[in-house]
């Protein structure tokens, strides 16, 4: 018996157990818990909303656990298998395709029609899908975006951000003066997705094509390289500290003019010396290409488990705490992106710089390859980026070694 056939007989006697042992009759009162992943000030948040909640519906109780990031997905794994009571998981969006996988996670398809979501940022919904079924409803979500100093780019002449690739080149080589420099270029292969699409490239298809090899992939990689070969990007030899390096530059030194980050970052560019005042920081989608435009899609969902005995009970407190009006409240409290379109048209963010700048970044988001493995092939790309971009070997060179690894991670199934 294969360890996936194994896991499935495993499950298939808890989802017999659990079918078998029936629930609270109707009117009793329902205990569901609850597994965080959030940080204890963003936990102590929901909490309220879960209090809120169940003020409204005092049939439910509910329990809810923190977890430390890094283990959260053993322990979550872990706990189904051994029928441990947890009924609701907030999963990073690179642990659901594996967690479908497993068949571990409600699919929510099964429980309320697709239009009960149409509300949702498409984007961050899609994140939440593997093979065309709904696993999970966005919490949070998060996606890099062209961030420039509006100063530097008026004192060059430039009344707005680069629409395109040639002219974030142009851009970047205007601005690169007395000290200063265009653009950071990251040697992170997740930064790298924006120029993958832009010139029609790609890591890995749903259907598990490898795509880094393509002749569109290696013109993206190639333009990355022409970035630094013509000096408009960050001087140095390395990429040491690199994200403390270009957060430096940009919100403390002024040294560079764009980069490209998401809004984990806003609290500490805004605490920069250079953005003291907010009005100087632009927000804008990254660059379009000659074959597309994109930005990879991350962040948070929260997701049911399969075997629990309130899949009902669970949809509708999981709605609840990623409703616009919690997710008007979190954006507020936490800077964070909503899911829901209706939150960006509510009055209390309309005029929010931040929330709205990178709205337009969402609009033209995509999430990353939505396979089980999704989150290892960062591992492989990421140092053959850096040899790539450092000039230690070739783009033809580095995609190939790309390629021939991926083709070991996804060559067992």
């Amino acid at each position: 018996m294969t360890r996936k056939s194994a896991l499935c007989a495993v499950l298939s006697g808890l989802l017999l157990t659990a079918s078998c042992s029936g629930g609270e009759k109707e009117g009793e009162r329902v205990s569901l818990t609850f597994w965080t992943t959030t940080s204890p000030a963003e936990t102590k948040f929901f909490q309220k909303r879960i209090d809120a909640y169940v003020r409204e519906h005092p049939q439910i109780q509910v329990t809810m656990k923190q977890r430390a990031f890094p283990f959260a997905t053993n322990e979550f794994k872990t706990a189904v298998l051994g029928d441990q009571p947890v009924d609701i998981f907030r999963a990073d969006h690179t642990w659901i395709a594996e967690y479908a996988e497993l068949d571990i996670v409600y699919p929510l398809d099964d429980l309320a029609p697709s239009s009960r979501w149409d509300g949702y940022i498409p984007s961050a919904l899609e994140s939440s899908r593997y093979r065309g079924q709904l696993y999970g409803l966005p919490s949070v979500t998060e996606v890099p975006a062209l961030l420039y100093n509006k100063r530097l780019l008026a004192e060059a002449g430039f009344t707005g951000p680069p629409a395109t690739m040639d002219e974030l080149l142009a851009m970047a080589k205007a601005m690169t003066v007395s000290g200063r420099y265009g653009l950071y270029v990251s040697e992170d292969s997740y930064f790298a997705l924006p120029y993958l699409w832009a010139f029609g490239g790609g890591m890995v298809s749903e259907d598990r094509r490898i795509e880094i090899a393509s002749v569109d992939s290696q013109r993206a990689l190639e333009f990355m390289v022409r970035l630094r070969r013509e000096g408009v990007t960050q001087p140095y030899p390395d990429f040491a500290d690199w994200y403390g390096r270009m957060m430096k530059d940009f919100a403390e030194e002024g040294k560079a003019a764009m980069i490209i980050n998401g809004p984990w970052a806003m609290g500490d560019i805004l605490k920069g010396k250079v953005f003291q005042r907010g009005d100087q920081l632009g927000i804008a989608a990254v660059p379009k290409g000659p074959k597309g435009q994109g930005s990879p899609v991350g962040g948070h969902s929260l997701v049911i488990n399969k075997y629990t005995k309130h899949p009902k009970e669970s949809l509708e407190l999981i709605a609840y705490l990623t409703g616009t009006e919690t997710q008007v409240l979190q954006s507020m409290e936490f800077k964070t992106l909503p899911t829901q379109s209706a939150a960006y048209e509510d009055e209390r963010l309309a005029q929010d710089a931040m929330v709205q700048g990178f709205k337009a970044q969402l609009d033209t988001a995509r999430p990353r390859p939505m396979i089980p493995e999704g989150a290892r092939l960062f591992m492989d790309f990421t140092p053959n980026l850096n040899a790539m971009l450092l000039g230690k070997q070739s783009v033809q060179e580095g995609v190939r070694n790309i390629e021939t690894s991926w083709k070991n991670l996804l060559g067992n199934r």
